[in-house]
């Protein structure tokens, strides 16, 4: 299974400077803008082709509609569109992208955007209020498929009014206080292009051609090689390329992604110099094979990077429409025989933090949620809870003449040994469980049309939580959303509004807390475990910030915020041809300082309150 990921769109990277004085028959008197840039490395060099990998083709490069939910493809998005606004990832401040000046009326529910006169698109002509009147058209369009677009953008917003060339505004249909950055933040589309799509099927269909975008980035036609390789190119007339918010971003002309569906060869190959870097997701991996001659030399870097990056959770996910995961004892049971203790001691070399939260690792997450460890006995007592009390001659639970058993369909061979490990605890409990590897295409599919029993899932976090996108009932029975266990509760709805409408931030802190210990209890997911870190390795050639990244962000930008530094370049190639050193620095970086650890509750007294009270 593919890592899939929200992206938050209004955190983005590539930003135009503001118009700070008035600009032809604009006033920007009454209106907001911001000078505080986050930028880039102004050390930044610009040039080169960037060399990474992807474990497999993607299903579609469409920005909506079904597939399209994909952390790569998210990826490419951030870097060919822009949003009317940007989040500062250290003081979380706006500032401008396609628009220079914003303003929200007194009682928060109208917004306006002053687009900036000089925005264009990739073939020149302007950007104006009308594309992002069309961008909201196409959103709640019910034929491209993508229920919770259509849903957020219609039940959230009234149409947007062109109000002149270059600025807009919009209506909001209830209070809510992330609206704004949700409008703010959504990628903008070419009004002609996208209102050219008579049916949703024919937008739909195109899965291999991207609309045209703003941003410093484009899909050309001769880059795309089908289940071979992804690149974009750098636009040579990309209309914000020398203003001051973009010193020291989008420095690569061109980022290839060859598709390398077997991690070991993906490493391989970076150790022969294919590729230019490679994120380390395995801990054995980190501990024994990380430690060859060219990193000892120098020549590849070694880093394990931390920053406050917003953490998802992962775990086994639960069809909970369908036996045998309709029954809330047996996805109970299931999660206390998940013996992430054995494989943290195992494999993990006992780096990652276990996964107690729904938003785990930050200040979102309960802190009272109960404890869940490996414990066969109390998953045994739940087992019998459901009917599952006998078994046959070969050891396996029945009830009602059928053996209790499971597929668990999984997309990517890394993950063979780690559900190996756990199979051994689960099959010791009576519970037959098959494991099948199969095309990841082909499970993404599955998946979103909930044609699954359990499945493996890793979603990624963003920055301001968004309950509603994952666990609201109204998307617990359709297709092609983030709700893949079809998780459904009447006060969990009442509190993500209620969450919606709060613009206090320890209010919203507290609901999102008891939004989690409902989902918790529910056991959805059998949870995983996290990393607060980044473990890469890197030829040394490249410059990068001091920091590496934002405090909030990670491995994805390098693409972004790094680049081919000519001198280490020459250096690199210099110790090579002579067979000497470079400097090997620091592994460890912790450019944000030390992380106070979250500490849970101890395991037992809430869980068995629970397991006495019947629930």
């Amino acid at each position: 299974m593919s890592r899939i990921i929200a992206v938050l769109a209004a955190i983005a990277v590539f930003s135009a400077a503001p118009v700070l004085a008035a600009e032809g028959d604009f006033d920007p008197t009454g209106w907001e803008t911001s000078d505080k840039y986050y930028q880039g490395d102004p050390r930044a060099q610009k040039g080169g082709e960037l060399r990474d990998f992807t474990s497999e083709f993607p299903v579609t490069l469409r920005t909506h509609g079904p597939n399209s939910n994909s952390m790569f493809t998210r990826e490419i998005h951030g870097m060919v569109f822009e949003g009317l606004i940007s989040i500062h990832p250290d003081t979380l401040e706006y500032f401008p992208s396609l628009a220079t000046h914003w303003k929200v009326s007194e009682d928060k529910k109208t917004f306006w955007f002053r687009i900036n006169p000089r925005a264009r698109w990739a073939d020149g002509t302007e950007v104006t209020a009308e594309d992002v009147v069309a961008s909201w058209e196409f959103r709640v369009r019910e034929d491209i498929k993508d229920p919770y677009s259509l849903v957020l953008f219609s039940e959230s917003f009234e149409k947007p009014v062109a109000e002149s060339k270059f600025i807009v505004s919009v209506k909001t249909k209830k209070l809510h206080w992330r609206l704004f950055i949700y409008f703010g933040g959504m990628y903008i589309f070419n009004a002609k292009e996208m209102r050219s799509f008579t049916s949703g099927d024919q937008y739909i269909d195109m899965n291999w051609k991207l609309q045209m975008g703003t941003g410093p980035y484009e899909v050309k036609a001769e880059d795309l090689k089908m289940d071979q390789s992804i690149s974009i190119s750098k636009r040579k007339n990309y209309w914000a390329e020398n203003d001051p918010a973009n010193v020291g971003f989008s420095n690569f002309d061109k980022v290839t992604w060859s598709v390398i569906r077997d991690d070991t060869i993906a490493f391989e190959k970076f150790k022969k110099g294919e590729l230019d870097y490679y994120v380390v997701g395995r801990a054995t991996r980190w501990h024994k094979e990380c430690d060859f001659d060219d990193i000892k030399k120098g020549w590849v870097q070694k880093r394990k990077i931390y920053t406050e990056a917003p953490e998802g959770f992962n775990g086994f996910v639960f069809n909970m429409r369908k036996p045998p995961f309709d029954d809330r004892n047996v996805r109970k049971a299931f999660c206390y025989l998940m013996n992430r203790e054995r494989l943290f001691d195992t494999l993990f070399y006992n780096e990652y933090e276990f996964v107690d939260s729904y938003y785990p690792g930050n200040m979102w997450g309960n802190p009272e949620n109960p404890i869940i460890r490996y414990n066969p006995r109390r998953a045994a007592r739940l087992l019998e809870k459901a009917g599952w009390k006998e078994r046959n001659s070969d050891g396996w639970l029945v009830k009602d003449g059928k053996i209790f058993e499971v597929e668990l369909e999984y997309g990517w061979d890394v993950y063979t040994k780690i559900f190996s490990l756990l199979k051994e605890d689960i099959e010791k409990a009576g519970i037959k469980f098959t494991l099948k590897l199969m095309d990841p295409r082909a499970l993404a599919t599955k998946m979103d049309s909930r044609e699954f029993s359990i499945g493996w899932a890793a979603w990624g976090a963003i920055l301001f939580p968004n309950p509603e996108s994952s666990w609201m009932s109204y998307l617990a029975d359709k297709d092609s959303n983030n709700n893949w266990p079809g998780f459904k509760n009447e006060e969990f709805d009442r509190l993500c509004t209620e969450y919606d409408r709060s613009f206090d931030r320890k209010t919203q802190v507290d609901l999102i807390r008891k939004m989690d210990k409902l989902i918790f209890i529910e056991h959805p997911y059998a949870l995983g475990w996290y990393a607060n870190f980044n473990r890469i390795l890197f030829w040394n050639k490249f410059g990068h910030p001091n920091t590496y990244f934002s405090r909030i962000g990670d491995y994805l930008q390098i693409k972004s915020m790094w680049w081919f530094d000519s001198s280490r370049q020459k250096a690199l190639d210099e110790a090579v041809k002579n067979k000497t050193d470079l400097p090997v620095g620091e592994v460890i970086q912790k450019p944000f300082g030390e992380q106070k650890p979250v500490t849970p509750p101890s395991e037992g007294d809430e869980e068995d309150k629970e397991e006495k009270s019947g629930k």
